[in-house]
């Protein structure tokens, strides 16, 4: 995925993502030519299942949270639809704001042919500010950037879903993804500031503190963190720790 004449794809993405996509189409390969292709009748009801779930998503987010629209939540939509289009997608995701009850976050979803974002009421209403919407854009940039950058394809996670049982390589390859979404975030909105406090916002989870926050010395909290335990919290994680998120945003800046 190139934005503008930039690569912005991490590089350790592309490394999982082929090994991720060899060994599940090994897999996938062994299991179809091993069962003499039975294995299709486990692929047929699955995709009937795949089908149910995402009627039943449907059923659930249309009826219990917002949609947003040029009627509802106008400034938000004008974000989406922006960000959407200087991303290059093809299409908007249908987004809804979700009631949180308390929960900071925001995620990007596709069931077969349909897609979403999600965002999470409360983190809306901490990064919420009418004079600059760059802090909230960072976010809804991020969600988009895994549309744009393939990360929900269905067929292509399909093929790799074999390989992400892989102890590490699963979660490894879902940090690259992650990492990937802040720099095309990072390159679109072009406002280090606003990236940063949109991730301490998330990590400190409030909208008062981050103007009194010390951005360098959350930083260097990434130097406080167990070297061993460290280690095994991140290969284990599908997210990257904040301080390493901010790190790499800023390296990227720096680098750019």
């Amino acid at each position: 995925f190139s934005f503008g004449c930039r690569n912005v794809r991490h590089p350790k993405e592309k490394l999982y993502r082929t090994a991720c996509m060899i060994i599940g189409g090994l897999v996938w390969l062994i299991l179809l030519l091993g069962t003499a292709f039975s294995i299709l009748l486990f692929l047929i009801p699955m995709g009937i299942a795949l089908w149910l779930s995402g009627k039943f998503f449907q059923a659930s987010i249309y009826g219990n949270s917002v949609m947003v629209s040029e009627n509802q939540y106008s400034k938000v939509h004008s974000i989406v639809k922006d960000t959407a289009n200087n991303l290059q997608l093809s299409y908007i995701p249908a987004t809804f704001v979700v009631n949180s009850d308390g929960m900071m976050n925001a995620v990007a979803i596709k069931f077969l042919s349909k897609k979403y974002v999600l965002l999470f009421s409360s983190l809306v209403d901490v990064l919420w500010d009418d004079k600059n919407q760059d802090r909230l854009n960072v976010i809804i940039a991020h969600e988009l950037a895994h549309h744009a950058a393939g990360h929900v394809n269905f067929w292509v996670n399909l093929l790799m879903k074999p390989a992400m049982f892989i102890p590490f390589l699963g979660s490894a390859y879902s940090r690259s993804c992650e990492l990937t979404a802040d720099r095309i975030a990072a390159s679109y909105i072009n406002n280090e500031s606003a990236c940063v406090d949109s991730f301490i916002t998330l990590a400190s989870g409030s909208r008062e503190l981050v103007s009194q926050t010390d951005k360098e010395a959350f930083i260097h909290q990434e130097a406080m963190v167990p070297g061993f335990f460290g280690f095994l919290q991140e290969v284990l994680s599908s997210h990257p720790r904040m301080t390493r998120r901010i790190i790499a945003v800023h390296e990227f800046y720096k680098s750019n």
